[in-house]
Formats: C-alpha cells, structure tokens, sequence
C-alpha cells in the first residue's frame, strides 16, 4: 500500500479503503470557492508543510436537502431502506467549501504508473456527491487501475449567469464554474497523479447522467487540451440533450431575475448572502430549470452538437458511449420525453463521418430485481463500480457476474483504449451494422 503521496503542495497520508487499499480522501485541489471567490474561476490550492491525514471525505456542494425530511427514515423504511455502508457517512455534509477529491489507488510505488479512472457525478448539475459509496473506486482497484472521484460546485453555485459576472471576469463570460472546477480537478491530477502511482498520460474521464454530459463538454473544451486519453459518456445523451440547452442571453436574463428574487442589487450584494439564503432562492427553480451547462464562449467555444458534427475533437481520445435500455432502446416511454439511445446513435454515426475513428457503443439492459422498475436511468452505476452490495435491492449471482464483467471492460479500455480482454464476449466498434453491446447478466453481445 502506498502511504504516501507528495504532491507539490505538499504531503498527504492515506487510510485503508474498505478493501484494504490506500484511499485518500478530501484532498483539496481548489482554494475554497466562498466569499470573493464565489462565481469566480477556482484557483490553485495553498501548499502546506508537515503531513495532512486523509481521513475525511469532503462535503457535498450546497443543494436541494433531500435528506433532512427522510432522515429518521434512512436505516428502517419497509419500502427501500438506505444501506449504510462502513466509512461513508450518510447524509453527506454540504458546504459551499465543497472542491475536494478522493483518490483510491492499488499502487505500491509511485513508480507503478497505472491507469486513472477520473469520475463525474450525475445529478442534472443540480445535486449529489462524489464520495457516495456507489462510486467507491475499489472495484477498479482490484483490476489495477487508480480512481478518482470529484464534487464540484453545482446549481447557482455552479452555474449562475450574470452579466455583472461577464464584466468583471477577464475571459468576458460567466457561468460553467462548475465545468472550470472539474477541469481544475482534472488539471491537479493530470500534475500529481505520479506520486499515486498513476499515469499522467493514460487519463480516462467518465461520468453519467450530468457527469456524461460533463464528461462530453471536457472533451469539447479547449482548456483539457493533452489531459485526457480516454472517455465514457453514459447516459449523458448524444446528438441533442435531454436538457435543453439555453442561451446566452436567455441565461443572462435568467440570472437578473434571480438576483431580483434574492432581493440584491448587485454581484457585490449577492456574493454576501449567506450560502443557505442562495439555496433556499436556488430551490424555488426546481430541478429541471436550475443554471446549468451552456456555451459560454470561454469555457465551451461551440454548441457541443456542432463540436461532434463538425469534428472540433481530439483525434488521439478513445470514446465510449452508451444508456440503459429504458432510455429509449425498448418499447417503454423514453427517458424525460427524450429518445438518449437514438441521440446515442446519431452521435455514434456523426462522429465516424467527422473522424474517421472507431467508437465503442452499449445499452445496459439489466432488468433490476425487487420492484417494477425495469432497467431506469442511473441503474448501471453499481454494477460498473461493482457496489451492489449498497443497495437494497435483492441482486443475483447473475448480477453479480454482470457487474464484474462491466468493470473489467472498463478497467481494460482505461488501460489500452480497448475494452476487450480475454474472457468477456466480444465488445465490437459501431459499424456500418448499428451494432451495440448489450451488457446483460445471462448472455450480453452485440446487436
């Protein structure tokens, strides 16, 4: 186990993770984004002296409170219980002093140079956690590879649009804070992952849901330039989004009348509100029409739809991409009104005709035990970190076999680009035919 890892801020101790390897948790890779730094680009972390102990993951961005309503219902509902696993506090923390990540690494000497596996939480860009236990990196670990798991700045805190912010920002535009947070994230590892005993050079971005659609608008923008060697977009959509994308000036106008109901008149006023005065106003929004990912002109240059179209992509990044079966691969009502597997395949057809490169498509079409619910958005997530053991549904061995199937596909394609190894059913690039992989627990192959 490597204990120690120094970094050029300094020297970081690890903790065993559950399966005994180095986990270092609530490592800072921003200075806290509060005060004068809200709405503002992050910036580089203060280095330190001595050795810090990584014993406490970061809290959660400031959201929506989801947990205090339920939380004395968390350990004995009848209906779904939460299962509380070892070492992963539940609920999370929240702070508007959120921009840490989690390192988990099998490594033994800073020497090793594995692969990296650099996940983006789903949540619409509006909620959740990196250091939930569904993406406990220890999965991969078994497979050699390095996992690193962000949280990073959402809703308003995120994503608020201004054009007092515009002005006083160097770049000429305001918003996608959150996407500059996870760039800086990527930016620390891609300059400190050596002394995990990582490979700055072998860097694979993934994500799912709004962590796809992240994942994507990485790959689109010109500020991830050389960090990045591989990517997974899952269930983030394709060609089009299944949340629609809103102007400039339509957020710009957005972010006025925010600042209305706040009943501040100025960026000055609103960066003193408190950081629960901005969630309760950032609440009223709801879900579906908080601030979001936009083309600012800094952060995202082009529409993401013309960057694939027109092939603005590196020529030297690996993709894979793909959805669960009920977001539009069945005959079940698509997934929030928008076909993902048909935008999934425009985008697969779309980017063979820019690039002239192969692509790795699937659909996840696992039908999940205990309930109704058919094979939904976000259901894959465990089988590929291999955590199904936090869950309260009832899992097979035919799950469990699904699930380390997955993990080895991806833990082979961050190691070479190709998701194939010895063993698991031939994973063929969309070709001519529309072929996917279709990942399921009795016999998954291509159709």
């Amino acid at each position: 186990m490597l204990e120690r890892a120094q970094t050029r801020y300094g020297t970081y101790q690890a903790v065993r993770s559950n399966a005994g390897y180095a986990l270092f948790r609530g490592v800072p890779y921003a200075k806290p984004p509060v005060g004068k730094r809200r709405w503002r680009a992050p910036e580089d972390p203060e280095p330190f002296d001595g050795i810090k102990v990584c014993d406490t993951f970061g809290p959660a961005c400031v959201q929506y409170d989801r947990w205090s309503d339920a939380i004395d219902d968390v350990t004995d509902s009848d209906e779904h219980p939460y299962v509380l696993m070892p070492n992963y506090p539940y609920p999370p923390k929240m702070s508007e002093d959120c921009l840490y990540l989690n390192i988990y690494t099998p490594a033994e000497s800073v020497d090793d140079r594995l692969p990296v596996l650099f996940y983006i939480h789903g949540g619409g860009c509006q909620q959740w956690y990196g250091s939930d236990y569904e993406y406990c990196g220890d999965g991969f670990c078994s497979k050699g590879c390095i996992v690193v798991t962000v949280t990073y700045r959402l809703n308003v805190f995120g994503f608020f649009v201004h054009p007092e912010l515009a002005e006083e920002s160097p770049t000429g535009c305001s918003g996608n804070y959150g996407l500059m947070d996870q760039i800086q994230a990527l930016k620390w590892v891609y300059e400190n992952i050596g002394a995990f005993g990582g490979d700055p050079e072998n860097i694979t971005v993934f994500g799912q849901s709004s962590g796809g659609r992240s994942t994507l608008s990485l790959l689109c923008s010109p500020l991830t330039k050389g960090m990045i060697r591989h990517v997974s977009i899952q269930s983030g959509g394709g060609l089009g989004r299944f949340m629609a994308e809103k102007s400039r000036k339509e957020m710009e106008q957005m972010g006025r009348e925010f600042m209305e109901m706040t009943g501040c008149r100025n960026i000055e006023e609103m960066r003193r509100l408190d950081a629960d005065a901005l969630r309760i106003a950032n609440d009223k929004l709801g879900f579906m029409n908080g601030f979001n990912i936009y083309t600012d002109g800094y952060v995202l240059t082009e529409n993401l739809d013309d960057c694939i179209r027109k092939g603005h992509l590196p020529d030297n990044v690996d993709i894979i991409i793909g959805c669960t079966a009920d977001e539009g691969a069945n005959n079940k009502p698509a997934f929030m009104g928008m076909n993902m597997y048909g935008q999934i395949r425009d985008f697969c057809e779309s980017y063979i005709a820019a690039m002239h490169r192969d692509i790795h498509m699937y659909v996840f079409d696992q039908q999940q035990p205990g309930d109704d619910a058919g094979v939904p958005h976000s259901s894959d997530n465990r089988y590929q970190f291999k955590t199904l053991d936090g869950c309260w549904r009832p899992y097979a061995q035919e799950d469990y076999d699904l699930s380390e199937q997955m993990s080895r596909y991806w833990a082979s394609y961050a190691l070479t680009g190709d998701p194939n190894s010895d063993g698991l059913p031939r994973w063929e690039p969309f070709n001519e035919k529309g072929q996917a992989l279709w990942l399921n627990g009795q016999a998954s192959k291509m159709k």
